[in-house]
């Protein structure tokens, strides 16, 4: 045979010999993904390799925790929707029901605006009565709340040197209370209570007499926000963002069964 067709053979069977790479490859590729696929799919009770075994092992775990997540995203959207559908009138229900009972005729109650978006809220006043033209009142109270079904006690207010009142801040109102120099709101948002405490401390880095304590937020009792020591003008911007409702008086009313 001649040198060029010698040449021309070789470089045919090189190029046959690229095609047959080029196809063995894929047909490994497909191989693989079809074992993968198996594997991950297959029951591991089978006689299986011990590699697709591991392999479904960890596919059905994977698929377990995402499942897991899943149901987990869903009750908790259940949750949120049924929430919202629990009406002004039902949670009032759900307390004048409580009252009659759980609370003495003796004792004296408050129905008010403090919850999710504005929701009713269950006071039971526990201290500090007193009466004027416009009621009966109490500086302190147990706060109870309705929620995934329940009437639930959320806390006790008792820090106050005055009778409760409401007032407001962005739409959202608030149970109030305080002295010369601190303030506390509290409300309830996604069914937790927070409570928001102001202390005014004065200058007290002139005068540590003056000293309080730090002005936080609290959260079913931690806390989750720490505004530090606030001197006067500190202390009256973060008051000041909240104003008093018309008729900012809480009046108590006696526990009739």
């Amino acid at each position: 045979m001649r040198k060029t067709e010698r040449n021309f053979t070789n470089k045919v069977l090189e190029s046959k010999r690229g095609d047959v790479q080029a196809v063995k490859s894929k047909i490994k590729s497909s191989v693989m993904a079809i074992a993968f696929l198996f594997a991950a799919t297959i029951p591991i009770g089978l006689s299986v390799p011990a590699g697709n075994v591991q392999a479904a092992a960890a596919q059905q775990k994977q698929v377990k925790k995402v499942n897991q997540k899943v149901k987990t995203n869903t009750s908790k959207a259940i949750q949120t929707i049924e929430s919202r559908k629990v009406t002004s009138s039902t949670m009032i229900k759900a307390y004048k029901k409580y009252l009659r009972k759980n609370v003495s005729n003796k004792k004296y109650y408050a129905i008010v605006n403090i919850g999710d978006n504005n929701a009713p809220v269950l006071l039971r006043g526990t201290q500090g009565a007193g009466n004027d033209k416009t009621g009966r009142h109490y500086t302190g109270c147990q706060i109870y709340y309705y929620k995934n079904g329940k009437v639930v006690k959320m806390d006790t207010f008792k820090d106050g040197g005055r009778w409760l009142l409401l007032s407001k801040k962005d739409g959202q109102n608030y149970l109030t209370n305080g002295g010369s120099d601190f303030s506390i709101r509290i409300c309830v948002k996604n069914g937790n209570l927070y409570r928001y405490q102001y202390y005014n401390n004065h200058n007290w880095k002139k005068n540590p007499e003056n000293k309080w304590a730090t002005s936080i937020v609290k959260m079913n009792g931690k806390v989750i926000k720490n505004m530090g020591y606030l001197e006067g003008t500190l202390y009256r911007r973060h008051t000041g963002y909240y104003t008093y409702l018309k008729n900012p008086e809480i009046s108590f009313t006696k526990n009739v069964k």
